[in-house]
């Protein structure tokens, strides 16, 4: 069997990710989804949102719904069709279940930008009432995302401090629990 391949030069080719972009919006999102934590009553519950992005121009859109679950799935149905700007940015609330049973409050965030097959993820621990972070960002393993570490987390900031609250959230952070264990 003849194997032809890619006799013409003409693979499919993911265009160049822009990773400034990336970490820009994901922190912008991160430092959205702080600032809504400091402002929510007891038993609140932030309402999912999307940051659509034209370069760095944001757009944020909350998706409110009658539960949480319907929020995020439409947050989510909204995302997959969101074709045009240079990428989006998202967050919500979660749970993550520990080994011990219990559960522990997260917040979740989600990046896009042409040139990703798949969303990058992180997710940081926090305590409610009052609001705390707990510990540090955990990102999810991603083949395209994230190759150069400290320039990602750079720009990352930026964006954070592209909102006007966005000092309170570096202060947030640096007055995260150390913990070695979360519990």
């Amino acid at each position: 069997m003849i194997r032809f391949g890619d006799v013409f030069g003409i693979k499919r080719r993911n265009p160049a990710i822009n990773e400034k972009h990336l970490a820009l919006y994901m922190g912008y999102a991160f430092s959205h989804g702080i600032n809504v934590q400091h402002l929510l009553a007891a038993n609140e519950l932030t309402v999912p949102y999307v940051v659509y992005w034209d370069n760095e121009t944001p757009t944020p859109v909350p998706y409110p719904a009658t539960t949480q679950q319907e929020a995020v799935a439409n947050a989510r149905s909204a995302r997959e069709q969101a074709a045009g700007g240079s990428g989006w940015s998202s967050g919500r609330e979660g749970t993550i279940t520990q080994n011990d049973g219990t559960k522990l409050d997260i917040l979740l965030i989600e990046g896009w930008v042409p040139g990703l097959d798949v969303p990058l993820e992180m997710f940081v621990y926090y305590r409610t009432q009052p609001f705390r972070l707990i510990h540090g960002f955990m990102w999810k393993e991603h083949a395209q995302a994230r190759k150069e570490g400290h320039s990602f987390m750079t720009d990352f900031k930026r964006g954070i401090l592209m909102q006007p609250f966005g000092q309170r959230c570096m202060e947030d952070i640096e007055n995260a629990e150390r913990v070695q264990f979360v519990r």
